[in-house]
């Protein structure tokens, strides 16, 4: 009774044997791969594709801004001024090449037409040569305008009368009073070796100390002043 069991028992033992060895068989046939596969090797999990960087879009060439150039404008040349050639200063007398007399603040003057001669006061200031008369009165002659007046040597009291015809009339400004008009002349004056026939305005200058205001009328081109003296012209004669 005690045999069989034994002898069972070594057949089980014997048959567990072959079958553990020929599951290892099986276990390592089902292991080994075969050598014309590839491997392919599990990994736990698929890793999350990474995002390539994009590649940046391509920007146009910076194209670098210049100033617009203007046209070169050509240099203008401007004319230089011809200078002025001042005719020569002689203390004698006009010559015919353009000379100039030196003359004082204060001249005598002879009034021509009635060979009177008066004291004048040099103006360069004024235009206009002016005398002092008095009894003005307009008158018509050949259809034209005349005036007659009458001049007063201040030294002895001559009074002599002049008649000339109107060349225009001119508004003179006061100060003070209603402007006044005037009537101007053409009278021969003369002033050492200066004599010319000029504009001459008729005025009331009995308020002056001087009859005669010379201007610049009787003196461009002929003379110059010199403020600091007197009767230049007289001293000459």
């Amino acid at each position: 009774m005690l045999a069989l069991p034994k002898i069972l028992l070594n057949s089980l033992m014997l048959s567990a044997c072959v079958l553990v060895f020929s599951g290892c068989s099986l276990l390592e046939q089902k292991t080994t791969t075969d050598p014309q596969q590839p491997v392919q090797s599990q990994e736990p999990g698929e890793a999350p594709a990474c995002p390539q960087p994009e590649a940046p879009a391509a920007q146009p060439p910076v194209v670098e801004e210049k100033p617009l150039q203007q046209p070169e404008q050509p240099a203008l040349s401007c004319p230089k001024p011809k200078p002025t050639a001042c005719p020569a200063v002689v203390s004698g007398d006009v010559t015919g090449r353009g000379d100039l007399r030196i003359i004082g603040q204060v001249e005598y003057v002879d009034v021509m037409p009635i060979n009177m001669r008066k004291k004048a006061r040099v103006d360069t200031g004024a235009e206009t040569t002016s005398i002092d008369a008095s009894d003005i009165v307009e008158f018509e002659r050949d259809g034209k305008s005349w005036v007659k007046f009458k001049v007063e040597d201040r030294r002895t009291g001559e009074v002599s009368e002049i008649k000339a015809p109107v060349v225009r009339w001119v508004r003179i400004k006061q100060h003070g009073v209603e402007n006044v008009r005037r009537q101007v002349v053409r009278l021969e004056l003369r002033m050492g070796s200066l004599h010319d026939k000029v504009e001459v305005t008729l005025a009331d200058r009995d308020r002056f100390d001087y009859p005669i205001l010379i201007g610049r009328n009787f003196l461009q081109g002929r003379a110059v002043v010199d403020v600091s003296r007197k009767y230049l012209t007289l001293q000459k004669e």
